[in-house]
């Protein structure tokens, strides 16, 4: 049995929420599934200000629970928020929703498109795009609604932006399948793929999955270089209780 710590890097329960029910229905049985938030932070993460704040409430998470023995994180924001900082953190396997989802897509696809909701998310998802290599066939789109509008009263109203941003993508960009840009997004996934008619990856289940596989395999993170453990110094201010400590060597 792995235990799977999912961290929703903002302050929407109804996200999590969602991401639990996600993560119990597509979770392998044998394994425990955490799905938490921080106690601090933005209340959805649109754009690099609202990550750089989020990566410290995530951060603060994997802090406190990483002692338990979590086998593998999950950070639930399209953004990848803070996954190279918490890879430092812990040796568990670290994935964040768009590198899990752009794998899995491209296995399925020789072109698909990221949807996002909102056009402030499109530049910084296509730098991420860049960084795992995958800017040659995948195209980034907004819908053209706010992450929030996901939840609630405006649910309906923001699937069918989805939707149609999806249509265009795939009648324009030459896409074949499509990747849903937002954690929040993670409970349409099937009715999204049975309205296109195309693979549609939600990067919860595709993360989820990817952690699980190299918790099953005992793989660790590398502390070689990249990811090392951050060397022991002095934090000030509001951050003292984040510096460093020393690892045992």
């Amino acid at each position: 049995m792995s235990k799977i710590a999912i961290i929703n890097p903002n302050m929407s329960v109804g996200f999590t929420d969602k991401i639990r029910v996600q993560a119990s229905k597509i979770a392998f049985p044998h394994n425990e599934i955490l799905a938490l938030n921080p106690t601090f932070g933005p209340d959805s993460i649109e754009g690099y200000y609202d990550e750089a704040f989020a990566s410290v409430g995530l951060l603060s998470v994997i802090r406190e629970i990483d002692p338990i023995g979590i086998d593998g994180y999950v950070v639930a924001c399209f953004d990848d928020t803070g996954v190279d900082a918490a890879r430092c953190l812990t040796a568990a396997p670290v994935m964040g929703l768009c590198e899990g989802a752009l794998r899995f897509a491209q296995a399925l696809a020789g072109r698909y498109a990221i949807v996002t909701p909102m056009a402030v998310s499109v530049r910084p998802l296509e730098h991420l795009v860049r960084k795992y290599g995958a800017d040659r066939d995948c195209v980034v789109r907004a819908a053209g609604v706010r992450t929030l509008d996901f939840e609630g009263s405006q649910a309906e109203m923001a699937y069918q932006a989805l939707q149609n941003a999806a249509r265009k993508s795939l009648a324009n960009d030459g896409a074949e399948a499509i990747v849903l840009g937002c954690a929040g997004m993670t409970d349409i996934a099937d009715r999204l793929k049975v309205d296109l008619g195309v693979p549609v990856i939600d990067g919860v289940q595709a993360a989820i999955k990817m952690v699980e596989g190299m918790a099953a395999l005992n793989l660790a993170t590398s502390k070689h270089s990249t990811y090392a453990n951050p060397p022991a110094k002095s934090y000030h201010g509001m951050f003292g209780e984040f510096a460093p400590i020393p690892t045992a060597v």
